[in-house]
């Protein structure tokens, strides 16, 4: 039996790109789901330049893990004691990259349903630097009083 709580969700992102620096933010609804096992998930879609993107945040003790589910697919696992590895699905074909996370910051109140991360990152796809990037998110239960 797993526990749906109705979520907002407020983004920011950063990345550094081949010189080119660039930021967005949204806000979306969403979902904080707890699985039978306590695994918790946080869910939203992303709506942007008339695209939608499912996107999940794994929440985990030490290792957080995000996957996106647009036309690119993207699964990245954030770890500060270790590099980790992810394929990149483009529709060119997979790119194998290496996530080397310079900062994880989560602040988790699971009894209010809220909580905060923050993550600096870098992207490498062999020995080439792909970019830099910063995630600042924040989510907190709201209710329905209709």
């Amino acid at each position: 039996m797993s526990e749906v709580i109705p979520v907002r969700v407020r983004l920011t992102t950063r990345m550094a790109q081949d010189g080119q620096e660039e930021s967005y933010q949204f806000e979306e609804d969403g979902q904080l789901v707890t699985l039978a096992n306590g695994q918790r998930y946080l869910r939203y879609t992303e709506h942007q330049a008339g695209q939608a993107t499912p996107v999940q945040f794994r929440l985990g003790d030490g290792a957080i893990q995000l996957t996106r589910n647009g036309p690119v697919k993207t699964r990245l696992t954030f770890d500060r004691e270790t590099k980790t590895t992810s394929r990149y699905h483009t529709p060119y074909g997979i790119i194998q990259l290496t996530v080397i996370t310079d900062e994880l910051v989560a602040e988790l109140n699971w009894p209010r349903a809220s909580g905060s991360l923050h993550l600096a990152y870098q992207l490498t796809a062999g020995d080439q630097l792909v970019g830099t990037y910063q995630i600042e998110l924040r989510f907190e239960a709201w209710y329905d009083t209709m």
